[in-house]
């Protein structure tokens, strides 16, 4: 992609997020974009359809970074290490992902990044379909929602624990139950 074209999407995302900080979602137009970015407002349509689609990419490229930084961690199973990973990555990161965990009208976010962390741990834990005692479904959403739950609460509790702290926590947790998976 040319240059040009990666600088002006990301004036424009950068813009669009310091506004969603100021403003909230609902109140942000696509005239508040192009006024503080400095460009034209065909500028921003040219590369947006409109404010959701800008939020949508938005979101895509903070999920994708996410799961790059995890991709290119040494240790992708349910471990310390992979934990503490991501919860370094969250650290450095603190104030976009909390802005797009905690703002009001970006709950996408959360249900963008909950489907892709279902989609790992069922990929990780691996359960066979054969074993009754327990259900893929079950497992993965009692897994994703645990590990979102504390995920927010961390981030929008302004990281009140640090990362080795919240890492051992979860691990502690996990222990038994992570035991039992590797049983199966």
């Amino acid at each position: 992609m040319d240059r040009r074209i990666q600088k002006t999407r990301q004036l424009i995302m950068n813009t669009f997020l310091d506004l969603l900080a100021e403003k909230g979602f609902e109140r942000i137009t696509i005239s508040d974009i192009a006024e503080r970015a400095n460009i034209n407002r065909g500028t921003v349509y040219l590369h947006y359809v409109d404010k959701f689609d800008l939020l949508d990419k938005c979101i895509e490229t903070y999920v994708e970074l996410l799961l790059n930084h995890c991709a290119n961690s040494a240790d992708t199973n349910l471990s310390a290490s992979a934990f503490q990973s991501v919860f370094e990555y969250l650290e450095k990161n603190f104030t976009i992902y909390k802005l797009l965990l905690s703002n009001e009208g970006v709950g996408f976010f959360r249900s963008r990044l909950y489907d892709i962390i279902a989609q790992t741990v069922t990929e990780v834990i691996g359960i066979k379909p054969e074993n009754n005692a327990f259900s893929n479904g079950v497992t993965t959403h009692f897994l994703t929602s645990g590990f979102i739950g504390v995920l927010e609460w961390w981030i929008n509790n302004s990281m009140p624990c640090n990362v080795q702290e919240i890492t051992v926590q979860l691990m502690f947790l996990l222990e038994p139950y992570t035991k039992r998976l590797v049983s199966l």
